[in-house]
């Protein structure tokens, strides 16, 4: 097939007009790695490399607008790139891409999903660590963030939990407000353990 001649659509993107009648919407770096400038032809193998070429590169565009949004674990990219009909072949390529050029690492986004939690929610640190596992990341990542989290930082925002839960039972008294208040941070997402420390420390 001749290649007749490009036409730019706009965002690095390129209409190529082949002898065929044929038109292929390619990336620019598409053009650039397969060397098209330079080429008149295209046989049946350099065309199928560059369909395949630039299917990878529209997933690995819509993976890297995804994470655009926010940072996201690896298995998030892959369950997404799934559900848009990438095959696992295409899917590893693109998260290998991705990891690359520092757009996906599951270390980072663990450090920022617990801050997160932590600033902005009441969950908990065991509920963090079940969100966490959910997303896939590995439990060795998982347990070396989860121990800096601080001690105090989170017998700070069970405390928190509990006086606020005081202030707004108010028709619970006694061991019935405490069982509420108990159940509302397991639910939270504390350990029971840490729960069971702080909120015998309190005289209901």
């Amino acid at each position: 097939m001749q290649i007749l001649k490009y036409e730019f659509i706009g965002k690095n993107k390129y209409n190529l007009y082949l002898s065929n009648g044929e038109v292929l919407e390619l990336s620019e770096e598409v053009i650039t790695q397969n060397q098209l400038l330079f080429k008149k032809k295209i046989d049946q193998e350099l065309y199928y490399k560059i369909n395949a070429d630039n299917k990878i590169y529209q997933f690995f565009e819509m993976a890297a607008k995804y994470i655009s949004l926010r940072l996201r674990s690896i298995k998030e990219i892959r369950d997404y790139l799934q559900k848009k009909g990438a095959s696992d072949d295409e899917i590893d390529l693109v998260i290998d891409k991705l990891i690359n050029m520092g757009y996906l690492d599951d270390d980072r986004f663990t450090q920022a999903f617990i801050n997160d939690k932590l600033n902005f929610t009441t969950m908990g640190d065991y509920k963090i660590r079940l969100e966490l596992d959910k997303l896939g990341v590995s439990q060795s990542i998982i347990e070396k963030n989860i121990s800096l989290i601080d001690d105090e930082l989170i017998e700070n925002k069970i405390k928190k939990v509990i006086d606020k839960d005081i202030r707004t039972n108010k028709k619970y008294k006694g061991i019935a407000l405490k069982n509420k208040i108990y159940n509302h941070l397991l639910t939270s997402g504390y350990s029971k353990e840490k729960v069971i420390n702080i909120i015998n420390n309190y005289d209901f």
